[in-house]
């Protein structure tokens, strides 16, 4: 995995030194209000996701990338692409950020490159994102770059709708063929 670099922001592959901020997010209720993932109630939590997304990088299974601003090298958050389990030709990605960041159009930014990435470094053809329904907001930004509606669902569990969407690899060849032109 080699950085990729927008107008604000590095994105490099997560290491196990960034197991301290992962945690300070992770363990935060109103970012995992928004994840479908166990909040950490300890650093050895943080440890063991890192450790997974490491061993399943290898496996070319997971594309994890730690999100860092350019000016001040803080560490914002995570971008993770991943193998989707119930679609052997899919990818689908987690992003999350710490609170404090919130509304700072990081992932407005960031998206665009990564589909960019997941399209023409991962042999896939189709590229999902899951959205609780009450984030409008990220709903709004995965339209922007793109992506389709393609379900609305409920899962076990957890309060609240979950919107699918999808934007398939003829999809963005399409959009980037008409934006050069």
């Amino acid at each position: 995995m080699e950085n990729i670099i927008t107008n604000r922001f590095i994105l490099r592959k997560v290491n196990k030194e960034d197991s301290t901020e992962i945690f300070k997010i992770l363990s935060d209720k109103d970012v995992n209000e928004n994840l479908n993932m166990d909040i950490h109630v300890n650093i050895s939590d943080t440890d063991k996701l890192i450790e997974e997304y490491l061993e399943e990088n290898k496996a070319g299974n997971k594309y994890p990338f730690a999100i860092i601003d350019k000016n001040t090298n803080e560490f914002l958050g995570v971008f993770l692409i991943k193998l989707d389990l119930f679609d052997e030709d899919c990818f689908e990605f987690t992003i999350y950020i710490g609170k404090d960041n919130w509304g700072k159009g990081i992932y407005t930014e960031v998206l665009p490159h990564m589909v960019k990435y997941t399209f023409e470094n991962i042999k896939t053809g189709n590229f999902r994102g899951f959205v609780m329904e009450k984030n409008i907001a990220s709903s709004k930004v995965l339209e922007k770059c793109g992506f389709n509606l393609e379900k609305i669902f409920e899962v076990p569990g957890l309060e609240g709708k979950i919107i699918s969407y999808l934007i398939t690899k003829e999809e963005y060849e399409n959009r980037n063929r008409s934006i050069k032109m």
